[in-house]
């Protein structure tokens, strides 16, 4: 049986020195994603020390670690989950695109074999999901992946880790519904685009696919904006 390819790994965190240090910074910063802290609520290290079973040096250096990754932000009391507004979601989305259409590029020079076939798997998983009732989570979290493959390809470390740290701050800051797919067939086809460009070593042909691919889903969300702030259907 194959072994499934794990995800891309997040940046590695500076400074840390002590397993239990890296183990905590891990767990706490899992726990911010997955929104465990409300936005406003005090991440204080006594605290926290006590919640996680660890002494305060080693918390004091994990929550150092992820106001570096902009994460967290210094507060009153101790840190708290940093927030954005819309305008901060647009901006490090446009910053996405960017770096995700040039590690596109990169990889239809860089991909090989394998790269390919994994992404080609992983859309398949995105069309299965998106094809079964109540599979919309399931499949958004599919088309992640697939990102996270096509990063891969690009074989370029530093780009992937920026793109790491940008999405990372899209979750945290983006609280509201997700944005819509706008239907399964415009996705397969963007995918397929990506997926062709690759194939035939186009670089600029698949940096464009990537690029459309992804300011169709930031209008989407820019849609979405506007309606929680109160401007109705665009």
């Amino acid at each position: 049986m194959t072994k499934p390819i794990p995800p891309v790994p997040d940046p590695a965190p500076q400074g840390s020195t002590t397993d239990v240090g890296s183990d905590l910074y891990w767990r706490l910063r899992r726990d911010v994603m997955d929104g465990r802290f409300p936005p406003d609520s005090p991440l204080m290290e006594t605290a926290l020390s006590g919640e996680y079973g660890v002494s305060r040096t080693p918390m004091r250096e994990a929550l150092a670690l992820l106001e570096h990754d902009g994460l967290l932000e210094r507060a009153q009391r101790g840190f708290r989950v940093r927030s954005g507004t819309a305008e901060d979601v647009v901006e490090i989305y446009e910053a996405r695109i960017a770096l995700e259409a040039e590690a596109t590029a990169s990889a239809a020079l860089r991909a090989t074999e394998l790269d390919l076939a994994r992404l080609r798997r992983q859309h398949e998983v995105v069309v299965e999901a998106a094809s079964q009732d109540g599979g919309e989570s399931t499949a958004r979290a599919a088309s992640f992946r697939f990102h996270e493959l096509l990063w891969q390809a690009g074989h370029n470390a530093t780009i992937t880790e920026l793109l790491v740290r940008l999405t990372a701050r899209l979750r945290i800051y983006d609280s509201g519904p997700p944005s819509p797919f706008g239907g399964i067939e415009p996705l397969h086809d963007e995918h397929d685009a990506i997926l062709s460009a690759l194939h035939d070593h186009d670089p600029d042909r698949a940096g464009a696919a990537a690029r459309a691919h992804l300011r169709r889903s930031l209008e989407q969300r820019i849609n979405v904006l506007i309606r929680q702030d109160g401007g109705g259907s665009p």
